[in-house]
């Protein structure tokens, strides 16, 4: 009987019985209708880790909080807060989607991560690049606030609810920065999503009345809604978001004091900028407030002008501004921005007479009208008039001598000052709920303190770099419209060389819509330079029409990035095809070059076989092929 041969093919190559039987079975399971599942990456934050997080016991919760302390420390280098925001290693949208995420955990660790959240939105730059993430982390913020206010404590707050406060506050900023420059047309998800966020904010109100700068925020937060629900409705930019007369006056002279000029040739824009506070709208006059808190902080003439704006002497423009009044008759708004304006500069001013002037200004010696010094207002001098304040104003400079005390008490060089405010704030005991502003007053100091450590102290902060992509948006294009004289320089002695005030002038029309200067009788102001030496500041004497840069809708912008984009993509195909070229030119040389070789080579070796013309052909023929 025959016997047919099956030749064995190893199809896993010689392996045992059993390893080919475990392979067979593993071929065989059929794939999973699933599909393609992520692996998680070890570093990557998920909603698995912070539901496990927020559902362990204390106890068992050591590990998980090494790992949490590890995730934050690599969301921290992502946000660049040692560097300023910028480097290859920094992306900031990612990093605030993240701290978003860990913030969500409860407990000790919370409070680390919204340090870090703050610290990050402190130095991050307001770049467009930011705004999804920016708008995400402001609808989270408006549910916190939410939570909070369902019910406020009655005592003093907590460090995580005052860190969500300032987290709040400097969201709500950007966003209005942004709209200013009309970064938020083609945002119509974000605007209508964060506008539903803000609806129905009653009952959080109530909850904040008590509170002045919990109800500020609140204030700010409408008004944002107001601007995002016009971009959005009408598709186009909101009347409301328009940068106003007073903060280009502003911006006009925070660019001298920028640029490490003489000030007191744009003294006159900050005349303006006083005269108008409080008549622009709750928006534009708080971020004129802060940019004379900028200003102040760096330059002791505008801070002693600003305190004597505060009596309500200055000569300054006609109109229905704050600054024609004393401080104890604004609205309580502006007068609580004068204190916080105060305190900054206390705590931060860049030289130690900025503090001092800050905290007791006394006689102004730098500013006279007609001839004679005026007085300033200080920390220290609000405190005789607390009797005359509204109960507004009375927390806030009770808050301001508590975190003053704190900031001053950890200097062994001001102790005298220590001992000034300590007795001041003694004086303000008789108030009521004095125990809880000055409970809130520790815990603010705290929170901004803990912020601070995580950043670098050279880093610029986000309101100066705000003001300075305004100012180089808005002021390029500033002209000066009318003929100008120099300025009257009187001394009191007689000098050799008498210091006067440059000035320059331009007649030249602006090409775009402009906004309006402001006119005045004049003044009889005058800042003195050196000691025996002043100048005059006339308000007439300079009038400037700041003309806005040409507006481009934003069908027309987003039709230029497509543009931009086409244009590159066009620019890398012509590259890859003059690439493609060069690499072909070269190898057709190659092949001249290695041709020529092997004619060489064909030559000797004809000569020393001495072959025919045939038989040459067929060996170059060989050559080739085997080439």
């Amino acid at each position: 009987m025959p016997v047919d041969k099956v030749k064995v093919q190893h199809k896993f190559g010689i392996i045992s019985h059993n390893h080919r039987q475990n392979l067979l079975d593993r071929i065989s399971v059929p794939p999973s209708p699933v599909g393609f599942t992520k692996r998680q990456l070890p570093c990557e934050i998920t909603h698995e880790f912070i539901d496990s997080y927020n559902n362990s016991h204390p106890l068992d919760r050591k590990q998980l909080d090494v790992l949490a302390s590890q995730l934050l420390l690599r969301v921290k280098r992502r946000s660049g807060l040692l560097s300023g925001g910028i480097g290859k290693h920094v992306h900031i949208p990612r990093s605030w989607v993240e701290l978003t995420l860990l913030a969500r955990c409860q407990g000790p660790f919370r409070e680390q991560v919204l340090e870090v959240l703050l610290a990050s939105l402190m130095v991050a730059p307001p770049s467009i690049d930011n705004i999804p993430s920016l708008f995400l982390l402001s609808e989270t913020v408006v549910e916190w606030i939410k939570q909070l206010g369902n019910p406020v404590p009655e005592t003093a707050w907590t460090k995580v609810q005052i860190l969500i406060l300032y987290i709040a506050e400097l969201c709500f900023w950007r966003i209005y920065y942004h709209s200013l420059l009309h970064h938020l047309q083609g945002c119509d998800s974000f605007l209508s999503d964060l506008s539903w966020h803000i609806e129905n904010m009653d009952f959080v109100r109530k909850a904040y009345f008590k509170f002045p700068d919990g109800e500020m925020l609140l204030r700010q937060m409408e008004q944002v809604k107001l601007i995002i629900s016009e971009i959005f409705e009408k598709k186009t930019e909101s009347k409301s978001s328009e940068i106003t007369a007073g903060l280009m006056h502003g911006l006009d002279f925070f660019n001298s004091i920028r640029a490490g000029g003489d000030s007191t040739q744009t003294l006159s824009s900050l005349l303006t900028t006083l005269s108008l506070l409080g008549t622009e709208g709750t928006l534009p006059t708080c971020l004129t407030w802060q940019l004379l808190t900028n200003i102040a902080c760096r330059d002791v003439l505008s801070l002693q002008i600003i305190q004597a704006a505060g009596t309500g002497t200055l000569p300054l423009q006609e109109g229905q501004g704050v600054c024609h009044q004393h401080v104890t008759l604004w609205p309580w708004n502006c007068a609580v921005e004068f204190v916080e304006l105060l305190l900054a500069v206390a705590m931060r001013g860049r030289t130690s007479e900025i503090q001092r002037s800050a905290i007791k200004a006394g006689e102004m010696s730098a500013v006279r009208v007609d001839g004679r010094p005026v007085l300033g207002i200080g920390l220290l001098d609000l405190v005789g008039m607390s009797g005359k304040l509204s109960p507004a104003v009375q927390y806030s400079l009770q808050q301001a001598l508590a975190r003053l005390h704190i900031h001053v008490s950890n200097d062994p060089l001001r102790k005298s000052a220590t001992h000034l405010i300590w007795s001041a704030l003694q004086g303000l005991n008789r108030l009521p709920s004095h125990r809880v502003v000055v409970g809130i007053a520790q815990n603010k100091s705290a929170s901004s303190e803990a912020a601070r450590a995580h950043i670098s102290p050279g880093s610029k902060l986000v309101f100066e770099q705000m003001f300075e992509a305004l100012s180089d948006h808005f002021l390029p294009a500033s002209v000066t419209t009318s003929t100008t004289t120099a300025p009257t320089t009187a001394y009191s002695t007689p000098r050799k060389t008498p210091r006067t005030k440059r000035t320059g002038s331009s007649t030249t029309p602006p090409k775009h819509n402009p906004v309006p200067a402001t006119t005045s009788n004049t003044s009889k102001l005058s800042v003195e330079l050196d000691p025996g030496a002043s100048v005059e500041i006339e308000t007439t004497s300079t009038q400037k029409l700041f003309t806005k840069p040409p507006f481009e809708p934003y069908r027309e912008r987003n039709n230029k990035i497509l543009q931009d984009i086409v244009t590159d993509q066009w620019y890398k195909e012509l590259m890859n095809v003059f690439r493609a070229s060069e690499k072909a030119h070269q190898s057709v040389e190659e092949c001249d070059e290695y041709s020529v070789a092997e004619k060489t080579y064909a030559q000797h070796f004809v000569e020393d076989v001495d072959l025919t013309k045939s038989d040459v052909c067929v060996t170059m023929d060989r050559l080739v092929v085997n080439e």
